[in-house]
Order: C-alpha cells, then structure tokens, then sequence
C-alpha cells in the first residue's frame, strides 16, 4: 500500500477545482496480469518531422521533444489544432506500449494541458509507455469561464461531443504515422465531464475505444445543472452551516451506519436509510436558532436537496444521498477535511456554490434558441422554462441506453460513482445502468460493469476507501477477457493505509464475515443486496 502515499501526496497539491480525475489508475500496474508497462516500439520519424503533418482540419502548433525526468521518460509533445478552436496535446514516448490513452475533463473544460491535475494524469501514463492525449474541448475556460463559451453554437458541439471524438481521429493518425503502426488497444479515462464524455464516446463513436473508464457521469447533464441552479437557490435561501451539517452527519450516521450489519462509519446505500431532519436532529425551538439545532426552514431545506427538484409536483431527477454530510478528505476545498456539502452544496461567505455557479450560468449561456447573459437566472421558472433546452439535450445528454454497437466491436465499459458524491446525483448512474440491462440483455455485466463506493465524494476523497484503479482492471478486462468481480478501494490517513474494501459489481454489496479486521478487504465477499 506504499503507492498510495506518493499519489497522496501529489493530490493534496491540486488545486480544489481539478476534481475531475480520479487520479488513482496505473496504481495497481505492479500487479496487473497484463503487463501494460512493457514498451519496445520506437518511433519511425523524427519528433521535428511530426510539426510537417497536416491535413483539410488538423494543423500542428509544434512538436518537440522532452527530455526524461522525473521517472517520466523521453517523448515527444505535439501540440495542435482542428477546426474551430479545438486545441489538443498529444505525448509519444520514445518507448511506446502499442496503447493508446486519452483523458477527460471536468465542468465546463476548455483546460490549460500545462496545469491542474491534467500534469500529474499525463505523467503517470507515460511512465507505463502509453501515448497519452487530451482536449480542451473547443475553448479556453480562462478566457471564456463557465458556460460562456456556449454562445458560439460552434463550441456547443465541440464541448458536447466532437472535440473528443475528432480528438481521437486525428491523433490516432499522428500515432500511426509517427510509430509506423496504428494502436493495438484504445482506453478512454475520465471522471464528471470526464465520465460523460466517455458514455458519449460509447454511444455515439463506439469505434473510438476498446475500454471506457467512466467515473461519476455527468449523463443526465441538462437535468443535473438545471437541479443544480435550484440546490443553490434553496441553500441560498435557506443556509445550512456546516456546523449545523455536522448535526445532520451525525443523526444520520446514528440511525442508518449499522443497517448494512457493520457499524463502519459508512451508509454503504443511503437508500435503505429512513432518515428525517425534521425527526432525527433536534429542533430549535419556535423563534430560536442556534449551533445546535435546526430550525424548521432549515429542517425543510436540507430534506428538499435529498428528495430533489420537483417539475409541477413530480420529481424530476434524483435528490442528493444522506449522509454526504460527514466531514471527509476534499480535495474539492483544497484536501482538507470538510464536509461533503462544503463548496458543492453550502457556499463559501460571498460566493456562490459550485452547484450554484455552474446551474446559474448554464441557463445563461445554452438556452435555446440563442443564449441570454443578461438573464436573471433567480427567475427562471422550473415548471415551464425547462422545454428552453430541448436541443441542449440532444447535444450533451449520455443517456442512451442501447449501447449494442459498443458491445459488438468488443467494448468494455466500467463505471463508478461515489454513494457521497454532493456534485451529482450518485442515483443518476445506477438508473442509468439498470436501463442499459433492461436495453441490452440479462448478461450486460460480461461488457458493461457499475461500482458503487460507499462514502466516496466526487470522483475521490470522502469517508471510506476512495482510492481504486479501475483503469488496470479495464486493462486486464480488454486484453485478457477477465471481467472484474472486485475492486479494491483503499482509504489513506494521514498518508498512511488505514482500510481497504473490496468494490463489487452493482448489484452486489461488500458484506462483512463476521471476524478479522473489519478494516482489511480480505473480511468482505461481495453478495447479493439484502
């Protein structure tokens, strides 16, 4: 468990909005059956000779070389450009694997590749001789923050899909052209946008990759950033502090923990947990209010973001899960320890939440049939101002469950979402993934595999184990036909290991044998839910 450590380490230097990589594949690389790290191919061309490549779409910025350090060996760095302004980097090691490695984004993208955690993912899969890519989808956040971007209908598309996808043509090109032969395997990782843009890929290009590694997917995106505007109207409203989160954290933890017959300090499916603010926490008394205790408005507020957005009376989506309250590892807020509501859901003094931020200038900037920045997003009407993004859905929404051409090409799919996650519904991507089995057959699970975590936050971090590699898994899944049965999911503790669980294909749950270490994965069998 040393490896976890130096991963550790390297994530707490994040900054608290690159949420969007998992940050944990390649970890389990010593151990993978597939030995993925073995590269012998050389490249058939000079790195300057790359800068000569071009054609009708696709032009190179430059291409140079960059000099083994730090553990990351030699490789060549293109940088180039399609059709509108979709810019890309591409990394060709000087000892390549035969595997071709693309990234996700997070939020609205449009990423600097030289910054974030984008450093730390591209690093890493050069050290194991892959090629590794990635996109800014289209734009330039810095310069176009947010959701402005989406007034040019151009960077709506690319940001929707075509970026990646002509991303991964055109750089496939270049791969061939620079090795003299074309990948053996394609992977896509990617967690939130990320994971999207990986059920997309499966979807809509179902030729672009053998193995799709999608973390917390924003797949219901028009639904979720509209639900998010009215999270942060709710809490703005009506603050929760976090002082008071903790009362909420700890009533739920005290009626629901031990439902699962392990009393952990995890909720390992905040479905079975009949919890009630208004019953559970105790109540301020009429008039009063205070540290300790909850008034009735704000009893109704919180018990609002668990059931979720309702459209003329009906829910309309998925609520957030209870107990995401409890203070955990965010690297959200910079990797600290905070509560999981902190910064997606309860704002920062003078701020907007993330939530809040991303659903306000999303119907700003992508309503149809032009975008409004002037709107006034406190007066957007839910019931009758949803139809507004009809097109929206049809451009960004990864919700088609037919993914029969995936499967027919031989696609792997491996999914996973934290049963904490405040930045997405974690419900989303079990609906998601019961309507692909009821859309593709009783034996989905032989291409098509979803990972719950109990007590992980967006992408990582939270309360339990958050540190798994399901990109080796995939590996082993693609090359060798071994589908995963179990995951194991790490927790680290002041850089230190201080549980592991095993992870189990949905439906299945981890239960407890009843001796040994309940901290120590070898304890746990994966079984059918009670």
């Amino acid at each position: 468990m040393a490896r976890v450590a130096g991963v550790l380490a390297a994530l707490a230097l994040m900054p608290a909005a690159a949420s969007a990589q998992n940050g944990y594949s390649f970890l389990d690389s010593a151990q993978s059956p597939v030995r993925y790290s073995v590269a012998g191919t050389k490249a058939a061309m000079p790195c300057a000779a790359v800068a000569h490549l071009a054609w009708a779409s696709m032009t190179i910025l430059s291409a140079r070389v960059i000099p083994a350090a730090d553990g990351v060996p030699e490789h060549c760095r293109v940088a180039g450009m399609i059709a509108p302004e979709v810019r890309f980097e591409l990394n060709l090691p000087a000892n390549w694997n035969r595997r071709f490695y693309m990234h996700g984004n997070g939020g609205f993208a449009g990423e600097n590749p030289e910054s974030g955690p984008r450093l730390m993912v591209r690093a890493n899969a050069l050290k194991q001789g892959f090629v590794a890519v990635q996109t800014n989808t289209g734009h330039d956040a810095a310069a176009e923050p947010l959701a402005s971007f989406a007034a040019d209908y151009a960077k709506r598309v690319d940001y929707a899909f075509r970026a990646v996808h002509m991303t991964v043509t055109e750089t496939k090109k270049i791969v061939a052209a620079y090795y003299g032969r074309a990948p053996a395997y394609s992977y896509w990782d990617g967690c939130s946008t990320g994971g999207r843009q990986g059920l997309i890929s499966a979807q809509r290009f179902p030729e672009d990759f053998d193995g799709i590694l999608a973390g917390a997917p924003v797949l219901n995106f028009v639904d979720t950033v509209t639900q998010s505007l009215w999270n942060g109207q709710v809490l703005s409203e009506t603050p929760v502090s976090l002082v008071k989160l903790k009362l909420v954290a700890d009533a739920a933890y005290a009626r629901c923990d031990a439902k699962d017959g392990l009393k952990d300090g995890l909720i390992d499916d905040p479905r079975r947990c009949d919890f009630d603010p208004a019953r559970d926490v105790a109540q301020c008394p009429a008039g009063q209010d205070g540290d300790n205790c909850l008034t009735p408005a704000q009893s109704a507020a919180v018990k609002k973001i668990h059931e979720g957005l309702k459209v003329n009376g009906k829910p309309h989506l998925f609520g957030y899960p209870v107990g995401a309250e409890a203070t955990g590892m965010s690297f959200t807020a910079g990797g600290t320890m905070t509560s999981g509501w902190d910064m997606w859901l309860t704002p920062r003094a003078g701020r907007k939440s993330n939530q809040h931020a991303y659903g306000d200038s999303f119907v700003r900037y992508w309503s149809s049939p032009k975008a409004d920045p002037s709107f006034d997003s406190t007066k957007f009407d839910f019931d009758k101002d949803m139809a507004k993004f009809a097109d929206a859905r049809t451009l960004l929404n990864a919700t088609d469950p037919n993914l029969s051409s995936f499967r027919a090409r031989g696609g792997k799919l491996l999914m996973y979402f934290g049963w904490a996650d405040t930045a997405l519904p974690p419900l989303m991507g079990i609906d998601y993934y019961e309507k692909a089995v009821a859309a593709n057959g009783a034996d989905t699970p032989d291409f098509f595999r979803l990972f719950m975590v109990p007590g992980m936050f967006h992408c990582r971090g939270g309360v339990g184990p958050d540190r798994l590699d399901g990109l080796t898994a995939l590996i082993n899944w693609v090359e060798n036909g071994t589908a995963p049965a179990t995951i194991t999911a790490t927790q680290v503790t002041d850089g230190k290991p201080v549980r592991t669980r095993p992870l189990c294909p949905y439906p299945q749950v981890a239960r407890y044998s009843g001796s040994g270490s309940p901290d120590d994965a070898a304890n746990f069998a994966c079984k059918a839910a009670d």
